[in-house]
């Protein structure tokens, strides 16, 4: 009876490495998160040529009314997206940036 008991102890412990999370999984402080990624790594300034996450390409961060902010309108499949302060004038397929305006509500 000791014997079964000691090597399933002993298994256990033998299997408990195999069993845990592999290396570079997010921490689950992060997880929720835009592109898990902590606050100050998540700011980052988006330069011409670039690609912006997928997850900004949604409604939320779409500029409804360019003129508001002079802004010249968006020409077909591309729309102005607002980051931060800064707006993207992005694709909305690729997410491929072809125009940055920093500090647009700063201005």
């Amino acid at each position: 009876m000791k014997r079964i008991l000691l090597a399933m102890a002993a298994a256990t412990l033998i299997s408990a490495p195999v069993l845990a999370k592999p290396p570079g999984g997010v921490p689950p402080g992060l997880a929720k998160k835009p592109d898990g990624l902590p606050p100050g790594q998540a700011k980052k300034t988006y330069q011409r040529g670039e690609r912006l996450p997928l997850n900004y390409l949604q409604s939320q961060y779409y500029v409804t009314q360019p003129a508001r902010y002079q802004l010249e309108p968006a020409p077909a499949g591309y729309r102005w997206v607002l980051v931060e302060d800064n707006a993207y004038l992005a694709n909305t397929q690729t997410g491929l940036i072809a125009n940055v305006i920093l500090n647009l509500l700063g201005r």
